[in-house]
C-alpha cells in the first residue's frame, strides 16, 4: 500500500509540528527558524531561517524533502567551485542530493525517499527532514566560502553541536535521533557503512 498525504500529515501531528497543507499540490510547507548565532545560513530575506517542503509523489510511491532555494547562484561567479563542493558534500551525506535549477541558478538541497508500495512510518519522514537541517547547518559556511572566493574549504564545517536550538527544530532533530539518526536511514535504504551524523 502507497503512502498517501494523509499519512504525512499525520506523522507532523503526531510529531506537534507546525505546517501549511497544500492539497492540491500534495506538498507541505515547514519553516523552522535557526538561532542566528550559531548558523551561517540566511534565506534570500537574510532571515536564519530554512523553509522545507515535503511532497508526495508518483502515486505515493515516492516522497521529497527539500529546502527550496536553499542558494541562489544567479549572481555567482564561482558556479564551478559551488558545483564542485556540493558534489564532495553529497559523498559524505549519502541521502543528500542537490538540485541546480538552470533557468534561475538557485541550488537546493533534497532527499528522495523511494516507498515503491511499502508505507511510509513517520521515523523515516523525521531523518529525512532533520538531514536537511543537519546539512545546511553543517556545510552552508563551505558553500558560501566557495560561491564568494571560488574555493572550496572543508575546514569550515561547523562540527560542533549547538547549545541552543528553536522548538521545532529540537523536535525535529530529537524525534530523527530516537528513530536512530540518519545512519539508520542510510542503512535502510542500502548503504551499511554511512558513518553517523551528528547535528
Amino acid at each position: 500500500m502507497a503512502t498517501t498525504f494523509d499519512d504525512l500529515k499525520r506523522f507532523m501531528d503526531e510529531s506537534e509540528l507546525k505546517y501549511e497543507s497544500h492539497e492540491e499540490d500534495q506538498v507541505l510547507a515547514i519553516g523552522f527558524g535557526c538561532e542566528p548565532t550559531e548558523t551561517t545560513y540566511r534565506d534570500a530575506a537574510g532571515d536564519p531561517h530554512v523553509q522545507v517542503i515535503v511532497r508526495i509523489a508518483e502515486e505515493g510511491e515516492l516522497v521529497a524533502v527539500c529546502a527550496p532555494r536553499t542558494w541562489n547562484l544567479a549572481d555567482c561567479d564561482h558556479r564551478q567551485a559551488v558545483c564542485e563542493a556540493a558534489t564532495l558534500i553529497q559523498a559524505q551525506m549519502k541521502l543528500i542530493r542537490f538540485d541546480l535549477d538552470a533557468d534561475t541558478w538557485e541550488l537546493q538541497l533534497n532527499i528522495e525517499i523511494p516507498l515503491e508500495k511499502a508505507p511510509m512510518c513517520g521515523q523515516q519522514l523525521h531523518r529525512a527532514i532533520a538531514g536537511i537541517l543537519i546539512a545546511i547547518r553543517r556545510y552552508d559556511p563551505v558553500v558560501r566560502h566557495a560561491m564568494e572566493t571560488g574555493e572550496v574549504d572543508f575546514d569550515l564545517i561547523i562540527k560542533e553541536t549547538p547549545t541552543t536550538r528553536p522548538t521545532d527544530v529540537t523536535r525535529i532533530l530529537d524525534l530523527a535521533n530516537d528513530a536512530g539518526g540518519l545512519d539508520a536511514i542510510e542503512q535502510l535504504l542500502g548503504d551499511s557503512d554511512a558513518p553517523a551524523i551528528e547535528f
